[in-house]
């Protein structure tokens, strides 16, 4: 029996009145105190998941700034592109599935900013059973009968894992997935409720820590390669338009985020305990692409994944990277043209590259040369 989200029948545990949020609600945090002449951006994020703001925030990156988060959300009905089109968000990051959706439904926002990428040793995701599993790299039929636990549909956490299993001979009509919150997931595996669970970090490193009690399978690199993972920072365009000065510096400071988290793996997954909540001594990271700039190859890989194993709105085959994203706000850029690659980005940037905002037909700026 095979479980989808969203139009199929699902099976949830947890609270059922999470899904009913339709619009982000203010967390603690910035926004109580405004300070004059700063620009606030609304960011959705939730307060268990990893985020180069909230990165940025522990190591004081925003206090001196002109441009500082004001922490909203999450909003788990509610995509967070639709939000950034309404003008109730400012700035989110996610996967680029739903950014493709976003455009193909005419959503006014833009990427602007590069997130995480897959390493071998950093993964995007990791895919745990429990100790003593049939259930391995090399035997991926051993899934087909069992129960797969996963966060959502539609993005990374089913479309990664089902790309794989099918490639590897299972028979994905064999295998059921099941929505769980991201916390129940482990104990469910511990029960023996569910075989397999898709983990991000820091959970990835919290059961790393507990090899007598979990296994780690395989992971998304085995699927989609070093230039997987990318869930890019997006701006709506309302907010590019008034604010294009901050939405360069805060591109400049999330890429100043990422190279630091990259140099200091240790401290960073340290830091992604506190900020999320889990023991900072069994947490773990992302790596992320250097200076935040964008490319083609890792965002292009989104609209093969949902072609092989989603289900792509129609209209979406005829967008491209580039018109959904920009490194025109990037101080690290030399043109606001994607990169071919990440290929094309393996060394940190220590001095900046342009000194503006640079003229993109994604965001209509007033004032901007050619």
């Amino acid at each position: 029996m095979r479980i989808f989200g969203n139009n199929r029948l699902i099976r949830k545990l947890g609270a059922i009145s999470a899904l009913l949020v339709a619009a982000p609600v203010l967390l603690a945090g910035c926004g109580s105190d405004r300070e004059e002449g700063v620009v606030y951006f609304r960011f959705a994020n939730s307060p268990t998941a990893l985020s180069l703001v909230r990165i940025a925030d522990e190591l004081g990156y925003w206090d001196n700034a002109g441009v500082r988060p004001e922490y909203v959300g999450p909003a788990t009905a509610v995509p967070a592109v639709q939000l950034l089109d309404q003008g109730k968000i400012d700035i989110a990051t996610g996967m680029f599935n739903n950014d493709i959706d976003g455009k193909v439904k005419g959503f006014k926002f833009t990427a602007i900013a590069s997130s995480m990428l897959d390493l071998p040793d950093k993964p995007h995701m990791a895919y745990f059973t429990k100790a003593g599993s049939p259930i391995t790299k090399d035997n991926l039929k051993a899934i087909e009968g069992k129960t797969v636990g996963l966060s959502g549909f539609n993005s990374c956490v089913d479309l990664v894992i089902m790309r794989y299993l099918r490639n590897n001979g299972v028979d994905l009509d064999k295998v059921k997935f099941l929505e769980l919150k991201n916390e129940l997931i482990a104990p469910a595996i511990e029960r023996g409720e569910v075989d397999l669970g898709v983990f991000h970090p820091p959970l990835v490193g919290v059961l790393l820590s507990k090899p007598e009690t979990f296994t780690q399978a395989f992971t998304s690199y085995d699927d989609w390669g070093p230039q997987g993972g990318q869930a890019p920072y997006v701006a709506s365009n309302a907010w590019l338009q008034k604010y294009p000065d901050a939405a360069r510096e805060f591109v400049g400071i999330i890429a100043k985020t990422a190279n630091w988290a990259n140099a200091h793996p240790q401290e960073s997954a340290e830091i992604a305990g506190k900020t999320t909540g889990y023991p900072v001594e069994q947490t773990t990271n992302w790596h992320y692409a250097p200076n935040a700039l964008l490319d083609k190859a890792s965002l292009q890989l989104w609209w093969d994944l949902v072609a092989e194993v989603g289900d792509p709105l129609p209209g979406s085959e005829k967008l491209t990277p580039g018109d959904i994203a920009t490194n025109a706000f990037n101080p690290y850029a030399k043109s606001a043209d994607l990169l071919e690659s990440q290929d094309e980005n393996t060394t940190i940037l220590a001095e900046e590259q342009n000194d503006k905002v640079l003229k993109t037909p994604l965001v209509e700026i007033a004032g901007l040369e050619e």
